[in-house]
């Protein structure tokens, strides 16, 4: 049986990628924020030293917090990273001889669009998606050669709360309209794309962004 460490579990795309990999038959250990807090360190060495290894990685922890330039502090910034990267870079650390010895696993970070594009108000966030999405690149070139495979999904504009909550409802019709599929993603779609980048389902594909937004990049949001 495969084991995946999943960070963010409880968010609604975190949960959706949970119930799916349960449902195939993994081990998921997706420990709480109090249980594994990302801005701390010695908190993250001891959580992974309490555990052999795992199969699967899938950092789905994030924090956004929209804030204009002028009102963003150096510790927004800090925070933002060490929740959205530098936690997730010491964990991929901490399992690499786990890794090594199985001559196989999987690394998949959630980013966004704003890890390729940003948006006003976003300059922590898109800052640390597009460092996500650079280290996933390097894993993937570092880590090939013991058969790890390393990619991103970037979600469009997805069916949480946390999406609810930073955008009014006209913004949200206003996506809806920019998207040629015409909706929102679900939590689920973005779960079974997650699935197969981190099964056994896939043997070759490594350091990609697989972007799921609906057509959104494709020239959609010229609309």
């Amino acid at each position: 049986m495969n084991k995946l460490l999943l960070l963010g579990g409880n968010g609604d795309i975190g949960q959706a990628i949970k119930n799916k990999f349960v449902s195939e038959g993994f081990h998921v250990n997706s420990p709480s924020s109090k249980e594994l807090n990302l801005e701390n360190i010695d908190l993250i060495e001891g959580f992974m030293s309490q555990h052999d290894g795992f199969d699967v990685l899938i950092q789905c922890a994030g924090f956004n917090e929209p804030k204009a330039v002028d009102d963003v502090s150096i510790d927004d910034i800090f925070k933002t990273f060490k929740i959205n990267v530098f936690g997730f870079y010491k964990i991929v650390q901490m399992n690499l001889d786990y890794f090594k010895k199985k001559n196989n696993g999987w690394i998949l970070g959630i980013s966004s669009l704003y890890g390729t594009i940003s948006r006003e108000n976003r300059s922590p966030y898109a800052m640390s998606k597009h460092a996500l999405n650079g280290l996933i690149k390097t894993l993937a070139i570092e880590l090939g050669k013991y058969n790890i495979k390393s990619n991103t999904l970037s979600p469009g504009f997805v069916e949480t709360k946390m999406t609810r909550k930073n955008n009014s409802e006209d913004k949200i019709k206003s996506f809806e309209n920019k998207i040629p599929l015409g909706r929102l993603a679900s939590p689920e779609n973005i779960a079974d794309a997650a699935l197969f980048l981190c099964s056994g389902q896939n043997g070759y594909i490594n350091g990609q962004d697989i972007i799921i937004d609906g057509g959104f990049m494709a020239g959609g949001f010229q609309q």
